[in-house]
Formats: C-alpha cells, sequence, structure tokens
C-alpha cells in the first residue's frame, strides 16, 4: 500500500513552487504511514468464540477454529494482507484451562500487550463466571488501558443469552426480554472491568449480529493514522458510513498536519495536501 512517486510528481507539476525535494519528503512520510502494520490482539477465555469472532469480523477464515480444549499454546498470528504490509492478527491463547496453564499466558500476555495497537477481550455471553478475566485484565492488562491503549470487550454468542429461543431469526435479532438481559449482561462486565458501557459491544459472530457496531467502536478509539489501515482490512458489510467518516477523517487530519509540517507555506502546503487527498481514493476501495 503506496503512493507512487509518479503520481504525485505528475499531479503537482503544474505548481512550479513544488520541487522535487518537497515531493520526496512528502511522499516518504505518507508511505511510512501507510506501511504501518498494525497489530491487534484478541484475548478472553477458551471457548468464548475468539477465533469465530475474528473470522466473521475480517470475512475470511484467518484463524483455525477448535472445539478440542487448550488446542494451541502459542499465538495464531494471521497477516491480513492489503496490498502492503496489512495487519497483523493475534488470536492469542484463551485463559481459564488451569493454573498452570494460566502462568505460562500470563508470561506471554505480557510480552505481547507492549506492541499492540488495540487488544479485544472476547467474553462468551453467557458464562457467569469473570473471575479468570477480571485478574487477568486488572494484573496485566488495565495498566496498558490507563495509558491509553484502545480496549474493547466483546461480549460474544449473545444469541445463547437467555431466554435464548426469543432470537429472532427472520430480522436476526434479539426478542425484547432478551435484549433487555443483553443490556444488562453489558451493564454488570462493564462495571466488573471499570470500563464505560461504549467499550462493552454485544456481538454474535455466527449470527453476524453486532459486528458493525464493534467496527464503529474500534475505529473510534484508534488513533487518528491507523484508522483507515485497520478499516481497510475488515470485511465491507461491517463498514459504516460511521466508520468510514471516522477513518477518513482521521486520516485526512494526519496528512494536513504532516503536509504542513513539512510545508510552511500555506498555499503550496493546501495544493499538496488536496492532491494526496484525491490520490488515497486509489489506495483505500471504500473512501
Amino acid at each position: 500500500m503506496a503512493i507512487h512517486d509518479k503520481f504525485l510528481e505528475d499531479a503537482l507539476k503544474q505548481d512550479g513552487k513544488v520541487g522535487a525535494d518537497i515531493v520526496g519528503k512528502i511522499l516518504k512520510r505518507v508511505n511510512g504511514i501507510l506501511s504501518y502494520q498494525p497489530s491487534v490482539g484478541v484475548f478472553g477465555k477458551t471457548g468464548a468464540g475468539k477465533s469465530s469472532l475474528c473470522n466473521a469480523v475480517f470475512g475470511k477464515d484467518v484463524c483455525e477454529i477448535s472445539d478440542i480444549a487448550g488446542c494451541t499454546r502459542k499465538p495464531q498470528e494471521v497477516i491480513l494482507e492489503l496490498g502492503g504490509k496489512g495487519i497483523k492478527l493475534l488470536d492469542v491463547p484463551g485463559v481459564g484451562e488451569s493454573n498452570d496453564r494460566d502462568k505460562e499466558y500470563a508470561d506471554l500476555y505480557r510480552s505481547l500487550l507492549p506492541e499492540l495497537d488495540l487488544v479485544l477481550w472476547v467474553i462468551k455471553g453467557d458464562d457467569r463466571a469473570f473471575s479468570s478475566d477480571e485478574t487477568f485484565y486488572k494484573n496485566l492488562v488495565r495498566p496498558y488501558v490507563d495509558k491509553g491503549r484502545p480496549f474493547v470487550v466483546v461480549l460474544n454468542q449473545v444469541d445463547k443469552i437467555e431466554p435464548f429461543r426469543e432470537w429472532d431469526m427472520a430480522v436476526n435479532q434479539p426478542g425484547a426480554k432478551q435484549a433487555s438481559n443483553i443490556d444488562q449482561k453489558r451493564k454488570n462486565v462493564a462495571e466488573i472491568f471499570g470500563l464505560p458501557l461504549s467499550c462493552v459491544i454485544p456481538v454474535s459472530a455466527n449470527e453476524r449480529y453486532g459486528l458493525v457496531n464493534l467496527v464503529d467502536r474500534i475505529v473510534e478509539l484508534l488513533p487518528a493514522e491507523k484508522k483507515a489501515i485497520v478499516l481497510d482490512s475488515v470485511k465491507a458489510d461491517n463498514r459504516s458510513e460511521h466508520s468510514k467518516s471516522e477513518a477518513k477523517s482521521g486520516f485526512l487530519d494526519t496528512i494536513f498536519n504532516l503536509v504542513t509540517d513539512v510545508v510552511p507555506l500555506a498555499p503550496v502546503a493546501k495544493t499538496i495536501f488536496k492532491t494526496v487527498s484525491k490520490l488515497l481514493g486509489k489506495i483505500f476501495s471504500w473512501w
């Protein structure tokens, strides 16, 4: 994923004030942002549906799915190719298997967390025991969240929350009583983790429910320069107009700051900014 120098040079050649040195500096910095590879860690208890969630959000079988307990003891690392480096998706082994495994995973989590741009913590909707999730979150993850690391709790498999027979298959939504119970579960989880309600998103990966809301929240929380790159890896059906607008606005703000930093002359900077903005439509299909 990159803007090639010929595109930018051809677009700016009519303006004699834009020299090759300026074009080179702009290209280097813009392409540096575009080539960044965000890392997304997907954590949670075994059986919460982490792999299924990843596959539903990104629209392809990016992670293996297995019902065998403890099927993996290391992260499944998947590179989603986007014409450049793409994003790195880490489906991390789940907590709660055994005390020995949890000690092993604590060391693994400590090694991974500093490098992650986003943490998704997946909880099974009908699970009533959160002690291992709460312990790992408060002891290992919370310090990074307090420093500004984007973090979302994904309340997955909400179609299984009682009364599960209320789930309306025709419109793919919970019934009235089930919706009320989902909302209450969401509030309980937010209280346990000490998070704002907006950071606990109810979904059902299998039913493709709530995925758009999840993507919206992820894009809102990411730093401005990383929103568009992550959104580009998401399945098209999961991109809302809100998430596209948020990602586009964030990236344009990043480009504007970059250009004005390199080019002090306002008229020239404005010309370059407009040109680069147009060229981004060739990079991002949803732009």
